[in-house]
């Protein structure tokens, strides 16, 4: 991880709302029910309803500092077999169907690094009741940035060295064949969309970087990208119920508290909250990689910020890695 920013000055306004808050440390938080096949979670997992998993692992990133620390955090029932948890413990509310095809493991399956717990400490009341505040609060924030839409290309262009905040219509999210974002380094993208129905597919994510469109790297577990371009871009679809995300990379946090999502043959790189989520029948269920968002920082710290904003990533990766 880099330790040298660029200076970054935020609005009062603006800086204390751009924090995800009690869902901060899970990789992925869906607030109703869940089904998955065939994928993963890399880091923690919070679902407030039902959880059903097959062949599906979870909390491969994030390294033995959370052994023995509740990973996996069930409000409902759980149905898991033919799974892991790599690090941590599953801690569910309701039933539990589980048998020796479920591992708390990593490397060595003789080695125990979790277990079942049936004492979830989440409230998931009160976390949907902030995630659907925050979503409402940031849908309100005045846009300053531009929208460029032509031929189904969509680019999004600020100049704020704090936060950029866009405005684009779920039609124009559903219709897009390239998605370019043209912001200052070591800035952040807020995107509001609008609409009840929204999907995701097809298309990559770009970085314009001294007038030429770089394509974001992929995320793969041989060679991950250090997340400087994912990391700062969160998209809020503040009304969306109905949310479809297919064979896609996504390169950003994506916050849809009201969207009952269906994703597959796909990743997001970021951070994913939703209402509920699912996959089609015999489709492999779309996969959660690790690159939590970066907070917007406190105002008032900008400065001090040249320094915080590098050790913060050092420190969060180092922390959910730690081997």
């Amino acid at each position: 991880m880099w330790l040298v920013v660029a200076t970054v000055f935020c609005s009062p306004a603006q800086a204390a709302w751009i924090s995800l808050g009690q869902a901060e440390p899970f990789n992925a938080v869906v607030l109703g029910n869940m089904t998955a096949y065939g994928s993963d979670t890399e880091g923690r997992l919070a679902v407030g309803g039902h959880a059903s998993f097959e062949h599906y692992s979870v909390g491969m990133e994030l390294g033995s500092g959370w052994n023995h620390r509740d990973t996996l955090v069930v409000g409902g029932n759980l149905d898991f077999a033919h799974g892991r948890i790599y690090h941590g413990n599953a801690n569910v509310g309701g039933n539990v169907q589980i048998n020796e095809t479920l591992g708390f493991y990593d490397e060595n399956p003789a080695v125990t690094n979790g277990s079942l717990l049936r004492s979830p400490a989440i409230d998931f009341a009160s976390l949907g009741l902030e995630l659907i505040q925050k979503s409402q609060t940031w849908a309100n924030l005045a846009t300053n940035g531009q929208v460029g839409w032509q031929h189904n290309l969509l680019t999004l262009t600020g100049f704020q060295s704090g936060l950029n905040v866009f405005s684009i219509t779920g039609n124009q999210l559903s219709a897009t064949q390239k998605l370019t974002i043209d912001i200052p380094d070591n800035s952040w993208a807020l995107v509001n969309v609008d609409g009840r129905l929204a999907s995701m597919s097809e298309f990559a994510f770009f970085r314009r970087i001294a007038g030429e469109d770089i394509q974001v790297p992929d995320n793969s577990p041989a060679n991950r990208h250090d997340g400087r371009w994912t990391q700062t871009v969160l998209f809020n679809l503040f009304e969306a119920e109905d949310l479809t995300l297919h064979s896609i990379a996504i390169k950003a946090s994506l916050l849809a508290p009201f969207a009952d999502t269906v994703f597959y043959n796909g990743h997001i790189d970021g951070q994913l909250m939703v209402a509920s989520l699912s996959s089609p029948v015999g489709q492999f269920s779309g996969q959660i990689n690790l690159y939590p968002f970066t907070p917007v920082p406190l105002p008032g710290m900008a400065p001090l910020f040249v320094v915080l904003l590098g050790l913060w990533r050092w420190k969060q990766m180092l922390r959910l890695r730690l081997a």
